[in-house]
């Protein structure tokens, strides 16, 4: 099972620390006493190592089931782990001597370096032990040489045909259909040979896909040969040729040689239409495979189609786009698994084997192969008992484990040793857990998994590591390189385990840990039901090499002795678990990376300063901790330093002397004044970041001497008002990201880098004439606030048309006071308006004047522009030679604007029109003929459309909400154009006329009827369209959900006869809800913040309600309700017009006194916040509006969470998780009670309460952290409570109007600080 894979890493690494080590003994200790014998049995050591290192390389090609062969390798795994320990005692050793002998001679560091008789000890302890071990390797038949890496092949592969039982597969239906649609299309005949790969983890049903694709009719008879090849391990081409033609010709082949075999094959399909399988490929060779797809260039048409669990496999061989084969859906796995469980006995619905199985279902992740693998062992298994075993135990340490695993297995084997250690390292974490690439590589590294020579980056090796699983579908997720976050299927998690022999463990509130007899890592979720004193044997720490606590962790539990774990290389503390004062990392000699809370810390421990093999300290929450340590300088080794302690003012002198300090990262800093004068020493420092450090003011001038910077981030530091002028320096600088600071301009000298610079860089700018300085500057340049220009002498001097790099250029009229960190090249400039005012310019003709002095260089691609005030455009925007490279333009809210002046634009392939309201008329002149993509979106002005019938190249036309359209000429195949067309009413009969699919293309009607959840917020229009009430379109329709559609008068929900689920939050203008607007299979509504509704009718006839809550609707005085109506828990609160209404049938009513007019001031104007409006209004007067809307706001959420725990507590709900979700809800109150506390019963500090003075940005700063606090809680307990099926809109209604009526506020009074 892969034994040895987890340590293979780990000894490399321990054989190249040895060799150092040794040499550096040898060369300098020989002539000092007892050294020439330490250096000799290091020598041996070294040897010792090699051995091990060697059986275990070649334990790991084997599949081992003998157990004492297992029990033997794990002694041996042991002995390596104890050898690397002393090798890393003996390093930490020398560190300590050096630093010990730094104000020392020289010479004296000789002297300092003590060897431990001990040390020698246990050296010759390990090798006697070894020797003891090495006596069973003979019957085991290991090597000591350490020969090529062979495939393990006692992992059996099943080989494939294209035979099936088409009765027996269940699912993919859809995948199938598309991928036959493909397959056969004329539109690639261009390309004689396309290849489609199908990737996607073992067991996940890749192969009985192809299957059934290549037994399909419609394949048989559009192609003229078929064949069906499994190659499996080896891609040996001429093999494989003389497969493929016994395959399609359907008799054997003597031919060997590949030449005549491709000779064959070539006259064989000549002139005829080829459809070929190639199922489980796993060659990464590109002239293996091109080699072999010589011969088939003589057919008139060749379709392959490859199933891999590779994606680099996939960009070898592909021509058309990778298919992504998913898992299969709950309802189709549940159909399996009763298809092999139960067979053609139709079991009784409800019963606890029913019951159970669906679990079982779930515990296998959606994977077919487990599915089935699991069923057929209960097929004939009807005991109860029996089927939960399976359900309570372990699948991975299940009887059927061997079957669900084989197909995972073959991919573990095949993994590269290398990368083996790094996916059992995941086995550590519990299931579902959300891994950072960045986090994980870190440990990776520090466990000495990641091979690296001198000249290689760990990370980047490590994340080159991550990527590779993931190209092997052991990982799930988004690939990024910036950041990569993933998850493991719970079916490759348990393969995970399975494999790692115990060494990983996590706890997750168990009552009494099972843990291994050999224990290296640990991960704990929470551990607040371990009750038993002590719960931990002492012994099982002092092998620990991982220790990492999650943030749910509260406190450390009785009997847990910490100092026990001595061994450790990874120590990460959850946020409310604190070190006793005395504590002491002194004998923590092996520790590389350690992240803590310090709460408490006022200086930093001296002790932390003695781990000199710590590469990795964080230090988080430290609000107290005024001054870190001289004796910093200690830690040599270490790499990165992360700061959060708002008290720090200066960093000492002695920090650089850090020579290995990579990454320095500052964060919420808020007193810090200053780097210390000497910051040049940091020879190895290549990332810096600050943020949140509102006390800084300026870097050193020795800042640009730091040779080795490559990443520079500076945000959010108020007072930083200008950077370095030498920052041209910098030679190696590669990013720069400077966000929400008051520089102003950029330095001159960086135009000398500029071209190897990646900007992510927003400003507030008085003037922008010193762009003319970066003529060098690439990607995308974002003019905001141009309607505060007030020199048109300074925008001629930016002179844009010399930036002849630049891609994108965004031009927007609007003063954007929010900052944007875009992707990687974007320079944001917003123009505050305080700038050159000798210039005057003509305020009537200031938009078209300021476009002419704007004009950008003829090689830009992309423009966008927003709220262009103007007539007109200026006339290089239509100069083909002027705008020769320009392919994409959008314009957005230009509402003046009449005529587009595009037409002569040859390279225009995407053009963009949204909100420009007088645009009437879109001639066919306005459009050049090359345009690929078309978007016109809420132009309620506009009339007609002319010309689209010229543009052959048009792949698609997408038009929504033109409510005056109806002409829209039409010529073009819609085979090759994907037309829209949505909320534009007068082309209804156009759409009717030429079969379109009015509201959307043919395909948006497929996707509706798999609808289950609709979301709608926002919604400016007075009428849904009709698809939304369409019970054909909308057939499985579960929960609608209508927030903020304030001109919505009518609901069309009526006829949707799945709807369970609805809730209708900020509709203002909704009035009256019909009986017939609701459906009669409705379970739950939620009604809230309707100020303008007045009755709710049909309420009684819905007789599966069983949940009403209606909220802050001042005008509500009629809903119908039927005394039978016993088992619908109805709750009104701030309703004043049902207050009496709720007396006389005997409902609850909730309401809070203090809130005037029951919550009439809950939902203000969105605009009365804006900056305009506020304008007038002190800052102090601005910050008490926003701390008045906050009480209310608290005191509604106070109420909200009340009436849940009171619904809870009625039902005595059981389940663990509902649980969890009633202690996050106490938890929520304990929080808001805080803001309380802390901003709303003494709102501002005392020395402006006296006096007019505006509020300090920190205490703004600080309320707004609370509060994101408060929301984050607020989203995971709605995330819990999803885990049950039970759906609860109120708490989401009052996050969103936290953030739109005071989080919103309090940037905007910040930004106005600036």
């Amino acid at each position: 099972m892969g034994l040895g894979g987890v340590f293979s890493n780990l000894l490399h690494l321990g054989a190249q620390l040895i060799a150092a080590v040794g040499a550096e003994a040898e060369a300098e200790a020989l002539e000092i006493g007892n050294q020439i014998q330490m250096a000799n049995e290091l020598k041996e050591l070294v040897r010792l190592l090699q051995r091990i290192k060697a059986m275990l390389y070649d334990a790991e090609e084997r599949e081992i089931r003998d157990r004492s062969v297992k029990l033997w390798l794990q002694e041996l795994s042991a002995l390596a782990y104890d050898a690397e320990d002393v090798l890393d005692e003996y390093h930490f050793d020398v560190l300590r001597a050096q630093v010990e002998a730094t104000h020392a001679s020289p010479k004296m560091i000789l002297i300092q370096l003590q060897v431990s008789y001990g040390m020698l000890d246990q050296i010759k302890q390990i090798r006697s032990k070894f020797d003891e071990i090495a006596k069973d390797r003979i019957a085991l038949q290991f090597f000591e040489e350490d020969g090529p890496r062979r495939f393990n092949t006692d992992v059996q592969i099943t080989p494939t045909s294209h035979f099936v039982v088409e009765s027996d597969i269940i699912g993919r239906e859809w995948e199938k259909q598309k991928l036959i649609n493909l397959l056969p299309s004329e539109s690639q005949d261009a390309q004689i040979i396309s290849v489609v790969t199908i990737v996607g983890t073992g067991g996940i049903g890749k192969t009985t896909l192809a299957q059934l694709i290549y037994n399909d009719q419609i394949i048989r008879q559009k192609f003229d040969k078929l064949g069906w090849v499994c190659l499996s391990e080896d891609f040996n081409v001429q093999r494989l040729t003389r497969e493929v033609i016994e395959s399609i010709t359907r008799s054997s082949c003597g031919l060997t040689n590949l030449s005549a075999l491709q000779e064959y094959i070539s006259e064989e399909i000549r002139g005829k239409r080829v459809f070929l399988v190639l199922d489980d490929v796993w060659n990464e060779n590109r002239s293996h495979w091109e080699l072999f797809r010589a011969p088939f260039k003589s057919a008139s048409l060749v379709r392959i189609l490859v199933t891999t669990r590779n994606e680099s496999v996939a960009k070898i061989m592909q021509t058309l786009p990778t298919f992504n084969l998913g898992y299969m859906s709950e309802e189709k796995s549940w159909q399996m698994f009763q298809h092999y469980a139960f067979g053609e006995v139709i079991h009784n619905t409800g019963s606890n084997l029913e019951e159970i199985g669906k679990q079982i279902m779930k515990k296998c992740g959606m994977l077919p192969l487990a599915i089935k693998s699991i069923a057929s062992l209960l097929r004939h298994e009807r005991k109860e008992e029996s089927w939960r075993e399976i359900l309570e135990n372990e699948l991975w340490k299940s009887d059927a484990c061997t079957e669900i695993f084989r197909p995972l297995q073959i991919s573990y084997a095949r993994l590269p040793t290398y990368l083996k250690p790094c996916f059992l390292y995941c086995s550590m974490f519990p299931r579902d857990y959300r891994y950072s690439a960045k986090e994980l590589v870190q440990l990776w590294i520090y466990q000495g998994y990641v091979q690296t020579d001198e000249f290689e980056n760990a990370e980047k090796v490590g994340r080159e590591y991550a990527k590779q699983l993931w190209q092997r579908s052991f990982f799930e997720g988004k690939y990024e390189d910036k950041e990569f976050n993933f998850r493991l299927h719970d079916m490759v998690h348990d393969l995970a385990r399975w494999n790692s022999g115990n060494g990983c463990y996590f706890i997750e509130g168990e009552t009494t840990p099972k843990f291994p007899k050999q224990l290296y890592h640990l991960y704990v979720d929470h551990w607040e039901e371990l009750v038993e004193a002590p719960p931990f044997p002492s012994k099982k720490f002092a092998t620990l090499r991982t220790l990492i606590m999650s943030h749910w962790v509260k406190s450390l539990p009785s009997g847990f002795n910490f100092s026990e774990a001595q061994k450790l290389r990874a120590l990460k503390l959850a946020p409310n678990v604190y070190l006793e004062p005395d504590f002491s990392f002194v004998n923590f000699k092996h520790l590389r990376y350690l992240s803590l809370y310090g709460k408490c810390f006022e200086r930093l421990p001296e002790c932390i300063c003695s781990l000199y093999n710590l590469k990795n300290l964080t230090l988080k929450d430290c609000p107290h901790l005024k001054e870190l340590p001289k004796s910093i300088a200690n830690l040599v080794s270490l790499e990165e330093l992360a700061i959060y302690a708002s008290d720090l003012r200066v960093l000492p002198m002695s920090l650089c002397e850090l020579k290995a300090l990579r990454k320095l990262h500052l964060e919420n800093c808020s007193k810090f004044e200053g780097f210390p004068s000497n910051m040049r020493n940091l020879v190895s420092l290549e990332e810096l970041t600050i943020m949140e450090c509102d006390n800084l003011e300026m870097l050193p001038l020795t800042f640009c001497q730091l040779k080795a910077l490559r990443e520079l981030n500076l945000i959010g530091c108020c007072l930083l008002e200008e950077l370095p002028h030498d920052m041209g320096n910098l030679a190696n600088l590669q990013i720069l990201r400077v966000v929400d600071i008051n520089v102003r301009s950029l330095p001159p000298t960086l135009n000398k880098i500029i071209r190897t610079l990646a900007l992510e860089v927003s400003l507030y700018c008085r003037a922008i004439g010193w762009l003319e300085l970066f003529a060098d500057l690439e990607g995308t340049l974002i003019l905001s606030g141009l309607s505060c220009v007030r020199s048109l002498k300074d925008v001629r001097c930016a002179n844009l048309a010399s930036l002849h790099r630049l891609q994108c250029l965004i031009l927007t009229w609007v003063d954007d006071h929010i900052f944007h960190i875009w992707d990687k090249n974007v320079l944001h400039l917003c123009i505050d308006g305080d700038g050159d005012a000798s210039s005057e310019i003509d305020l009537d003709d200031q938009p078209c004047s300021l476009m002419n002095c704007l004009q950008p260089h003829p090689n830009l691609k992309e423009l966008k522009i927003e709220e262009y005030p103007g007539l007109a455009f200026p006339d290089w925007i239509k100069n083909s030679t002027l705008c020769a490279s320009l392919k994409s333009i959008e314009l957005v809210r230009c509402e003046l604007i009449t005529l587009l002046p595009f037409g002569s634009l040859e390279k225009l392939k995407y053009l963009k029109i949204e909100k420009c309201y007088n645009l009437q008329f879109i001639h066919e002149e306005s459009l050049p003929l090359v345009l690929e993509e078309i978007e016109i979106s809420d132009c309620r002005g506009l009339i007609s459309v002319t010309g689209i019938k010229r543009l052959k190249s048009l792949v698609k036309l997408e038009i929504t909400s033109c409510g005056e359209l109806h002409l829209l000429d039409h010529c073009w195949d819609p085979e090759t154009c994907i037309i829209i067309v949505s909320w534009c009413p007068k082309l209804r009969e156009w759409c009717s006329e030429h079969n379109f699919y009015y509201e959307g293309s043919k395909s948006d009607k497929e996707a509706g009827s798999n609808l289950h959840e609709l979301r709608i917020k926002h919604y400016i229009g007075h009428l849904f369209p009709d698809w939304i009430g369409n019970p054909t379109i909308c057939v499985s329709l579960e929960s609608i959900e209508l927030i903020q559609c304030k001109s919505i008068t009518i609901l069309p929900f009526g006829s949707l006869d799945k709807l369970k689920y609805l809730r209708i939050s900020g509709c203002s203008s909704l009035q009256l809800i019909y009986e017939e607007s609701l459906p009669l299979v409705l379970e739950e509504i939620e009604i809230s913040h309707c100020q303008s509704l007045i009755s709710v009718m049909g309420i009684k006839r819905l007789k599966s309600l069983v949940k009403l809550d209606i909220t802050v609707c001042k005008e509500l005085c009629f809903l119908d309700h039927c005394q039978d109506m016993v088992m619908c828990i109805i709750t009104v609160s701030w309703c004043p017009k049902l207050r009496e209404w709720c007396s006389q049938h005997d409902i609850d009513y909730h309401e809070d006194a203090e809130l005037d007019d029951c919550g009439t001031n809950l939902l203000p104007d969105v605009n009365e916040y804006s900056p305009q409006a506020s304008s007038s209004l002190s800052a102090r007067a601005q910050y008490h509006q926003i701390i008045v809307k906050l009480k209310q706001l608290l005191k509604l959420l106070h109420s909200r969470i009340w009436i849940l725990l009171c619904d809870a507590n009625m039902r005595k709900i059981k389940d663990n998780t509902i649980e969890l979700w009633l202690e996050e809800l106490c938890y929520l109150w304990y929080c808001t009670d805080q803001v309380f506390v802390k901003y709303i019963d003494e709102d501002l500090p005392e020395q402006v309460k006296a006096t007019d003075a505006s509020p300090p940005i920190s205490h703004i700063r600080g309320l707004i952290e609370e509060l994101d606090g408060v929301l984050n809680r607020i989203q995971l307990i709605q995330q819990i409570r999803s885990k049950v099926d039970e759906k609860d809109g109120s708490l989401r209604v009052l996050e969103e109007d936290i953030v739109l009526y005071v989080l919103r506020p309090c940037g905007i009074l910040i930004d106005g600080y600036k």
